[in-house]
């Protein structure tokens, strides 16, 4: 076969289109605006924004807290001896950085929803398909 002339360039991956970090931070950000949270209680928050059973990785999202934290995002303290009462708070720079995601994310959800939607319709080609 003969290598394409006309190859078609891709304008970003798919991976980029909205990311999975994006979302959680969007989501720790908005809730911390009214004050601190615990980390359990953040998690509840991703799981109702989400729609109640969708919801992120333990390990993932303290991976995340503890990124939010190094990057001045967010503060967090710990409350007792219990390795689960970290408390977090946002800080003037995570304000700056979820106005950042307000003015970014929006165009990249429309991106994502037409792209899986085209996805979608990509897979409805083989829903006709013999699977047995």
């Amino acid at each position: 076969m003969a290598r394409n002339e006309n190859p078609i360039e891709k304008q970003e991956s798919l991976g980029y289109v909205i990311k999975v970090q994006q979302v959680i931070d969007f989501i720790v950000l908005s809730e911390l605006q009214d004050g601190e949270l615990y980390a359990k209680e953040l998690e509840e928050c991703i799981i109702l924004a989400l729609g109640g059973s969708v919801g992120v990785n333990d390990g993932y999202l303290s991976q995340r807290l503890k990124t939010l934290a190094e990057q001045g995002h967010v503060t967090r303290k710990w409350v007792g001896d219990n390795r689960y009462n970290r408390y977090y708070r946002i800080t003037d720079v995570g304000i700056d950085y979820f106005k950042s995601l307000m003015r970014e994310l929006p165009d990249r959800v429309k991106r994502a929803q037409h792209v899986y939607n085209r996805f979608e319709t990509y897979m409805d080609k083989y829903g006709k398909m013999n699977l047995s």
